[in-house]
């Protein structure tokens, strides 16, 4: 007879602490603030960690109040564990520190009841209610949706950026180095193109190296009256007197990889802030000059396709700062403008922003 109350005893608190722990899952999901459960024989008692520590409920052993009394609550951890004096008895489903151990899954939530085998009588057991369960299916679920994606990369994208030319000297150049390539900074204007990316991790999400490809489109926009004029060893300007050009623009396209060592600050890539340094390098796939003027009235138009002399080959050391998908960048030419002794030693330098994608 005995046996068959206690049996029943054992089922009835068995029952009351899964239904209270069904509960207490409304209260994570509704509140902000952690919760801590504890159970002692038949009593229930919640203490809310928004209350005065030293107003708990009397069911709270001394040892308990202690412990939480020399916690910070601004500081507390996460991840908690409360001690339970209680007389139920578990079903071994794991194993934890060869301790018995019960596994329960609510939702979001992952708790343990943890008992320990030396102690059997004495009836200790553990709690613990792990919210970090929530994060860590959060960015399962993240991964899951996006396997290819390289969150933390910041070079594929467009950029928009401002022309110019640095002398020998690592000077922005003037019409005194050269009269026929001094440019309207206004009208010349350079795009970014970044179609591919692709991220090899060296610490987690915060350092990595990234590769890719795109092309970038030179736009130098003449501020002087010149016709352009091509030779097998040079490239130099002859000022027309004939016609006054109302646009008079050197074009070229070039095909980059870029070879940068990125660092991000923040696990999510929609908080954080990044830097990205290193190495692009480009072949050139094309260059013309476009102008155009008015004749009587007309528009007069004229494209020249041209290699003008320009180097095949570029290389410039780029910096990227930026928060999410947002960047301002700087290129700094590692190689010049023409090819030796064919024209200006100039250089390029452009500042813009890129968007990624």
């Amino acid at each position: 007879m005995n046996k068959e109350i206690n049996f029943e005893l054992k089922a009835m608190k068995k029952f009351i602490i899964i239904v209270f722990l069904f509960l207490s899952q409304f209260s994570f999901s509704q509140r902000s603030e952690s919760r801590i459960i504890t159970i002692q024989g038949n009593d229930t008692t919640i203490i809310d960690l928004g209350k005065n520590l030293h107003q708990m409920d009397s069911i709270i052993e001394s040892t308990m109040l202690k412990v939480f009394s020399d916690t910070s609550i601004s500081n507390l951890s996460r991840k908690f564990e409360v001690l339970i004096d209680t007389t139920f008895i578990t079903e071994s489903t794991d194993n934890l520190n060869s301790d018995d151990t019960t596994k329960i899954k609510l939702g979001t939530k992952q708790i343990l009841i943890i008992e320990n085998k030396d102690d059997i009588q004495k009836g200790d057991r553990k709690i613990i209610i792990d919210e970090d369960v929530s994060d860590k299916k959060e960015n399962k679920k993240n991964d899951k949706d996006h396997p290819n994606k390289n969150d933390h990369t910041h070079w594929a994208g467009l950029g928009i950026n401002a022309n110019g030319f640095l002398n020998s000297s690592n000077k922005i150049a003037t019409k005194n180095d050269s009269y026929f390539l001094e440019l309207d900074y206004a009208r010349s204007i350079g795009v970014n193109l970044n179609l591919l990316e692709k991220r090899f991790p060296i610490y987690k999400k915060y350092i990595g190296i990234t590769t890719g490809l795109g092309f970038q489109f030179h736009r130098y926009a003449l501020k002087n009256n010149v016709d352009i004029v091509v030779s097998k060893d040079s490239t130099f300007g002859v000022e027309n007197t004939m016609i006054n050009y109302n646009k008079n623009v050197i074009r070229s396209t070039y095909l980059q990889a870029p070879l940068l060592l990125e660092f991000n600050t923040n696990k999510n890539p929609k908080k954080s802030w990044h830097l990205s340094v290193g190495v692009v390098g480009g072949i050139r796939i094309g260059s013309s000059l476009k102008t155009k003027w008015e004749d009587d009235g007309k528009t007069r138009k004229e494209k020249l396709k041209s290699n003008f002399n320009l180097n095949p080959f570029q290389a410039y050391g780029t910096a990227i700062i930026g928060y999410h998908n947002v960047n301002l960048y700087v290129n700094y030419g590692l190689t010049q403008l023409f090819e030796e002794g064919k024209g200006p030693k100039f250089s390029l330098v452009n500042a813009g922003v890129l968007f990624n994608f």
